[in-house]
């Protein structure tokens, strides 16, 4: 008897056509184009685990990228931020800059950007399964509950970003954009204090609880400095009343 066909589960599907792998890579990078060289790059990238007969490296070539594309975007992000708010401290900084590139962020990256289907695999029906829970919780409406990113979600961002940091030739104003576009939406201060709920439903249990504390004390800050220029306002005008009515 013939056996029912098997569908991947959602999120877990696979792109055997290469080419078309790389075109989606690029776009989610925002139009970024790999060098012929950088195409090999790319696959290195998109390469989790093969089939053992196939050939070696692989792996190991794909795990040196998830190294540097970690250091990459954790430069990324603290040169952005360090450059787009003078006002951010070194505790204002460091915080922003681990959650944006925490696990549970990328992982989220991944679903988004519809990564995994791009990934060669073998043999990794249990984490497909995952792959696919996850995928659903994110495109689903919110729980309350969240479940907690796969690792490997966040790898093929990683090792994405670190083929991009070797294919620009090390720019750090080429990593910044690709950054910001593979990543939206950004966590900042200023949409922390705007939407805190949804910035913060990006996020695991640890990094949640490190801005919610932050968006305490910016708010606290926030208020003190409001109070005081009302109460300069209306110290100000009394003064005028005053000197109006002595002449």
């Amino acid at each position: 008897m013939q056996q029912p066909q098997q569908h991947p589960a959602p999120g877990a599907e696979f792109v055997a056509d290469r080419d078309a792998a790389r075109a989606e890579v690029e776009r989610a990078l925002g139009g970024y184009s790999f060098r012929d060289g950088g195409a090999l790059l790319l696959e290195d990238a998109l390469t989790h685990s093969v089939h053992p007969r196939d050939e070696a490296g692989g792996r190991a070539r794909h795990q040196r990228l998830e190294f540097l594309g970690d250091a990459a975007l954790g430069l990324a992000f603290a040169t952005i931020f360090y450059r787009d708010d003078p006002g951010l401290d070194q505790g204002d900084l460091t915080v922003l800059r681990s959650a944006n590139v925490s696990t549970q962020k990328l992982a989220r990256v991944a679903v988004r950007r519809r990564l995994y289907p791009l990934l060669r695999r073998y043999n990794c029906a249990p984490q497909d399964h995952e792959v696919s829970r996850f995928t659903k919780s994110v495109e689903g409406p919110y729980s309350g509950d969240p479940i907690e990113g796969p690792r490997v979600l966040a790898d093929i961002v990683e090792a994405i970003v670190g083929a991009v940091y070797l294919d620009s030739k090390l720019d750090l104003e080429v990593l910044q954009k690709v950054a910001k576009l593979l990543c939206e939406p950004i966590i900042t201060k200023k949409a922390l204090l705007e939407d805190p709920e949804s910035m913060l439903n990006e996020l695991g249990g640890e990094h949640r609880e490190d801005l919610e504390i932050k968006i305490l004390a910016w708010r606290k800050v926030a208020n003190v400095v409001d109070d005081g220029r009302e109460q300069a306002i209306t110290t100000s005008g009394l003064g005028n009343g005053s000197e109006d009515e002595a002449t």
